[in-house]
């Protein structure tokens, strides 16, 4: 009896060996249980067949991709739209707390780059020339910067002595609104009504300064060196301060720097008197006067 169990526990034992090393259709030829065994190897591989019949139709052949079918009846697939251009984004210029301080306009930093500035003296012609002022509106000086030469060309004067901006060349209409140098940028960068109202008066009160034949100085000086505008999505009230004083600044060059407050003031009665000769002129050719809005000069 254990030597009839051990002959059957041999041959599965076989069996088991075969079943692992011996590829099926090698075990099946060899196989004590080969019909059974053929017989499913045979079922398999019909089914195999006709999967593969399936795929296929019978009178055009294999089916192709989309894609394959387009190229060979010379149909090109649709281009990539291309990506949508980037959005531009105003700069937000983080709120600048130390121009908080009373004394900063005049211990503040000035000068110490590539901007042309000296916070002493009266304004040079190195201090407003167009490369100079190209700087204002590429951001690559800062706010006091802007202001100091603004409240320089005003006629406000620095006294180191005393840490004080003095009046007594300040443009004379100018000077009876502020008789101390108004921030015309908004330094703190602050624009609440609270904060910024000051300084938002203070510039429209600079650029209402500036006659409509200045108005385009920005365009006629500095475009030349590259300078194409601000696009209206990047504005922020920094840059259109900044383009603001910049022209006013342009204008000054341009018409009252270098002239004493005498000269400016004749130059101006014979220009109304010329102005006012056009006017009848006009009115006696029958045209309509042309309009210009009002401009209430510093001096």
């Amino acid at each position: 009896m254990n030597m009839k169990m051990k002959r059957i526990q041999f041959s599965l034992v076989n069996i088991m060996i075969m079943l692992l090393a011996t590829p099926i259709s090698g075990f099946v030829a060899r196989s004590p249980f080969s019909s059974r065994y053929r017989r499913l190897v045979v079922d398999l591989s019909t089914s195999s067949s006709s999967l593969s019949a399936s795929s296929e139709d019978p009178t055009t052949g294999p089916t192709t991709a989309p894609e394959e079918e387009e190229a060979e009846a010379g149909v090109k697939p649709a281009a990539a739209s291309p990506p949508a251009p980037a959005k531009i984004q105003p700069d937000i210029l983080q709120p600048f707390l130390p121009a908080s301080d009373p004394m900063w306009s005049v211990r503040g930093p000035v000068g110490e780059g590539d901007f042309v500035i000296s916070r002493e003296g009266a304004p040079v012609k190195e201090e407003l020339s167009n490369e100079n002022l190209l700087k204002i509106l590429m951001i690559d000086c800062s706010d006091l910067e802007v202001n100091t030469l603004v409240w320089k060309c005003l006629g406000y004067r620095f006294n180191q002595q005393n840490e004080a901006w003095t009046t007594e060349e300040v443009f004379p209409k100018w000077g009876q609104k502020f008789p101390t140098p108004p921030d015309l940028i908004g330094m703190q960068r602050i624009y609440s009504k609270e904060v910024d109202q000051p300084s938002l008066k203070a510039n429209q009160a600079l650029v209402r300064s500036v006659p409509v034949d200045n108005k385009q100085s920005l365009k006629t000086h500095l475009k030349p060196l590259g300078f194409r505008g601000y696009k209206y999505a990047e504005l922020t009230p920094n840059k259109t301060r900044r383009a603001q004083c910049a022209n006013w600044l342009l204008y000054y060059r341009e018409e009252l720097f270098g002239y004493t407050l005498e000269e400016l003031q004749e130059r101006k009665r014979l220009k109304r008197e010329a102005e006012a000769a056009a006017e009848k002129r006009q009115m006696e050719e029958g045209r309509e006067p042309e309009w210009k809005p009002p401009v209430k000069e510093v001096f």
